[in-house]
């Protein structure tokens, strides 16, 4: 650690890891889960469901610097939870050697690296979740670093904070430590994106994580925000692959209708409607729910906290991956559509041939009895 760095002397350190755990939760599962009542208005919000204090270990630079850390299960009734690790900081420490311990997994736990023992939580979550049930998971696990500073050195304002360190800090928010030269233009874009109530708090935000300076009381309010707008992010993500398994299933029906004859009476409509039927369902949740969880002024009545849930939004890009969610059902619609009209086609040829049959017997028919009856 030089002395140039840019070093913490109190902090925090969050990581948090969102995962899907295999579907809707309705309120009888979660009153099993949680053990009491939840009020009302917290069902479509991430709930904390678990919490366990632990000692975790940060290596770096030669050093191993003991921390007291929390372990906290929030879980969103929507399809994901999400498990959030605040690791105290309290010796001295630089940014560049957080950064190193986050991308080179040199954070200990019980014995383990950090990111197995993230992943053994996260498979013991799911099956409590999920008891003897035999569940296919979202195989990605959406991982966001909140790095909050209350004491650093050397002590600089806002301004001389982002000339003299504004390079590091944009490795940071980018979730990288690699050595390539960053172009000015950027270290402005990712630094000058100050989320913050108050001139003397700090609140750096980018898809990766977030960089803070204070937010005394009410920095667990901006927390919930935006472990809600992850949360969307990562169930948007989670119905993308859905969607996209059930639209291959309707486009090979498809092709088998293009190809058969006798279409209708295969089991390939069975498996297109009920590939319809399952993205259906996704865009009803999406229609009833979702789209109110994306509307700030359903989430909160604070215009600050609207704003601070709007820009978090658009900064994580969920209304985008909305927007290519709601696109791939429709065209999922538009394939059923199709299908029902060459499906109809068909089916209104063969009744047309079977008309023809019908008439040519009752024609043929008496003709030909007549003169198989006739004497010789």
């Amino acid at each position: 650690m030089n002395n140039s760095d840019l070093t913490i002397n109190n902090g925090k350190l969050t990581i948090l890891s969102v995962f899907g755990h295999g579907g809707e939760l309705d309120k009888t599962q979660l009153k099993m889960l949680i053990g009491s009542e939840v009020i009302a208005e917290r069902w479509n919000r991430p709930i904390e469901i678990e919490n366990k204090e632990c000692s975790m270990a940060i290596v770096a630079g030669g050093r191993k610097i003991i921390c007291n850390s929390k372990m906290f299960v929030d879980i969103f009734a929507a399809g994901v939870s999400i498990l959030r690790t605040e690791i105290e900081i309290r010796e001295k420490i630089s940014l560049n050697e957080i950064m190193i311990a986050i991308h080179s997994n040199a954070i200990i736990v019980e014995g383990f690296d950090y990111q197995s023992y993230a992943n053994k939580r996260i498979k013991e979550i799911r099956e409590k979740i999920n008891p003897m049930k035999m569940v296919t998971y979202h195989p990605d696990i959406k991982k966001f670093i909140l790095l909050r500073i209350k004491d650093f050195t050397p002590r600089l304002d806002h301004k001389a904070l982002k000339e003299q360190y504004g390079e590091i800090i944009t490795r940071f928010l980018s979730g990288e430590t690699t050595t390539r030269p960053l172009h000015n233009k950027e270290i402005v874009e990712k630094t000058a994106n100050d989320l913050s109530y108050y001139d003397e708090d700090f609140f750096l935000a980018s898809t990766e994580g977030a960089f803070i300076i204070g937010c005394d009381g009410y920095i667990n309010e901006l927390r919930e925000l935006l472990e809600l707008a992850i949360s969307l992010l990562l169930l948007f993500q989670i119905y993308d692959r859905k969607i996209d398994v059930e639209i291959s299933n309707a486009f090979e029906a498809l092709k088998k209708l293009n190809s058969s004859r006798y279409y209708f009476i295969t089991h390939a409509p069975r498996k297109l409607e009920k590939s319809l039927f399952t993205v259906s369902e996704i865009g009803l949740v999406i229609l009833d729910d979702i789209k109110d969880l994306m509307n700030p002024h359903k989430i909160t009545n604070d215009w600050y906290y609207q704003s601070f849930y709007q820009k978090m939004l658009d900064i994580l890009k969920v209304r985008d991956y909305g927007k290519l969610v709601q696109e791939k059902i429709d065209s999922l619609q538009n394939l059923y559509s199709t299908a029902r009209e060459l499906s109809t086609e068909q089916l209104a040829l063969w009744l047309e041939v079977l008309v023809v049959i019908l008439i040519l017997w009752e024609v043929v028919y008496p003709i030909w009895y007549g003169a198989s009856c006739a004497p010789n």
